[in-house]
């Protein structure tokens, strides 16, 4: 049960306030996401967080994320509330260089379970990790 780690800093061209309405805009996770089938909000959480549920396919097998994500400023924490990881904790960061551009810090720690151990070979959860900065980022161009 090793903690994986991934971490990525990457300046984007679009404003914080877009990029943080993407981040916590669940619906569009499945428009976007590799692997994501199927992508909704929950009802709000009691201390305004917001709460969403992803269904990912891998390897012919479907998973059910649920997070709780809590947004202070420009910094979004996610907290797996129930799902395939023993546990899941990741944080965008979001640094506006001008009205156009934004620096976003992003960290994913996490620990897999023993079924899922195939994927916890650094090289793979960076290439994941690259995969849905980059599709990300596709999302915040359209």
């Amino acid at each position: 049960r090793m903690s994986r780690t991934f971490k990525r800093s990457k300046i984007f061209n679009a404003d914080s306030k877009k990029i943080l309405f993407l981040i916590n805009n669940f619906e569009a996770y499945q428009d976007f996401l590799p692997g994501c089938l199927e992508s909704s909000e929950l009802p709000c959480q009691e201390d305004g967080s917001a709460s969403g549920r992803l269904v990912f396919s891998i390897l012919d097998k479907t998973y059910e994320f649920k997070s709780l994500n809590r947004t202070e400023d420009l910094v979004v924490n996610i907290i797996q509330s129930e799902g395939p990881f023993i546990n899941f904790n990741a944080s965008w960061k979001l640094e506006p260089i001008n009205s156009q551009d934004t620096k976003v810090n992003f960290e994913a720690t996490f620990s897999l379970p023993f079924f899922l151990k195939i994927f916890a070979q650094q090289s793979l959860i960076d290439q994941l990790g690259l995969k849905f900065i980059a599709a990300f980022e596709d999302q915040l161009k359209r």
